[in-house]
């Protein structure tokens, strides 16, 4: 007992200690901006909070979720020539008609250089008009957990309805970050547009993330009371936004170590962007860590199986689990539980979900994770699968030896029977007979 109170009470201490740095690191983080969120990029869990979920404008943020529809719906090699000049309010990249590109040159030019021109080129090429393209961004970042979005335009340019939050940025870009080119593209500085018979220069563009090389001179910002160069090398995207009404906005991706972070700053003034999306980066990992609870295709149990051509089935884990967790805590109190299904019976196909793995720490669910067949069983022929309860068998067995005892016992007692029938006065007759036979001869 003494033991059980001396752990209870160890864990206690870690959970005051974790919830004390948590808040003492929340009362660090000066942010300026009205609106800002970080989210483990793994686990998607959500690390800081400050008025995530309001609505606010996202300015030109709104081309992640342009992106993620290119990339799902289109091929990157395919040409798209332009039908008519086409002019945009804002960031342009000037195209006219008659020019031909290919899709991903329209993507990298879309990210990198924020054209409004050419985000309604692609939103075109996808759904046939901006009203169609703007219907299918709004199911699709439904779909992706985006629930207070409501897009109007495949550029983020002003207008009342077309609003979102930082949290549901956050999700369309953690989404966005799982394509291998997306990353490339919004982690480039330079990009350029060759020349074309209409516009006889090539078009070159810088990055608008000044995160990716922004040093010196008025790309310095205030951080930690000094100033430092905005570049920062964590930083590997993703997209800048502003107009006058949105303001600064910035969703940012972080890696170390093989940890991701995904940021999302909306509303901020100036350079408060960098230095308010660099104190969310640098929260996170000054104060979290990311631990994996178990491996893919990881043997956790034998299961009892009824009617199968084996007694025992090997559940799997189904997938490798993470779970982000506050440095200061000890990963030996971390629990493991096995659940089984009950009455697991063949037929069994491969995949088949039989069970789960929950890791938690104290109340606090770290993650679960399924627990899978990888072969399939059949169901066991009727014969094989007949079976007779033990105290059964000895009963019948039993019966058979007085069966055969019983059946022994009466051939006995014929068998007495025919010798008394052959002697005293019949044996004795028999004899005499054949004595007189004897001497006639």
């Amino acid at each position: 007992m003494s033991k059980k109170l001396n752990i209870l009470f160890l864990m206690l201490l870690i959970l005051i200690f974790s919830t004390a740095i948590t808040s003492a690191a929340y009362a660090d983080l000066n942010i300026t901006a009205p609106n800002a969120v970080l989210i483990d990029y793994t686990t998607g869990k959500v690390l800081f909070d400050h008025n995530a979920h309001e609505v606010a404008y996202p300015a030109s943020t709104t081309k992640v979720m342009t992106a993620i529809l290119v990339l799902e719906n289109t091929n990157l090699n395919d040409v798209i020539t332009i039908q008519e000049d086409t002019y945009v309010d804002g960031a342009s990249a000037y195209l006219l008609k008659g020019e031909s590109f290919t899709v991903e040159e329209l993507l990298k030019t879309l990210l990198i250089r924020s054209a409004n021109d050419v985000a309604e080129v692609l939103a075109y090429h996808v759904s046939g008009s901006i009203e169609a393209f703007a219907q299918l961004m709004n199911e699709r970042a439904k779909e992706l957990g985006a629930l207070n979005t409501h897009f109007t335009n495949p550029h983020g340019l002003p207008d009342e309805n077309h609003v979102t939050t930082a949290y549901d940025l956050a999700v369309i870009g953690k989404h966005a970050m799982s394509f291998d080119i997306f990353r490339e593209i919004v982690s480039t500085v330079n990009f350029s547009l060759e020349a074309t018979e209409f516009t006889p220069e090539a078009r070159h563009y810088r990055n608008t993330n000044r995160f990716l090389w922004g040093t010196g001179g008025a790309n310095r910002m205030l951080y930690n009371g000094a100033y430092t160069n905005i570049q920062y090398d964590l930083i590997d995207g993703i997209k800048t936004g502003y107009t006058r009404a949105a303001q600064q906005c910035l969703i940012t991706s972080s890696i170390k170590n093989d940890h991701r972070f995904i940021a999302v700053v909306l509303g901020a003034q100036g350079v408060n962007i960098y230095s308010d999306s660099r104190s969310l980066v640098d929260y996170g990992y000054d104060h979290f860590q990311l631990v994996q609870l178990v491996e893919k295709n990881q043997l956790k149990i034998e299961s009892p199986i009824e009617n199968g051509t084996q007694d025992t089935i090997p559940l799997y884990t189904e997938e490798t689990l993470y779970a982000v967790v506050p440095k200061a805590l000890d990963l030996s109190f971390v629990h493991e539980e096995i659940i089984v299904n009950e009455d697991i019976a063949a037929p069994i196909a491969a995949g088949d979900i039989l069970g789960r793995v929950v890791y938690s720490i104290e109340d606090e669910v770290l993650g679960e994770v399924d627990l899978i067949v990888e072969d399939d069983v059949e169901v066991k022929p009727l014969l094989r699968r007949i079976t007779i309860p033990s105290n059964l068998i000895i009963a019948l067995v039993v019966l058979f030896l007085l069966w055969q005892l019983i059946v022994i016992t009466i051939r006995l007692k014929r068998r007495r029977g025919k010798r008394g029938f052959y002697s005293g006065k019949h044996a004795s007759s028999y004899k005499f007979s054949r004595s007189l036979l004897n001497k006639r001869k």
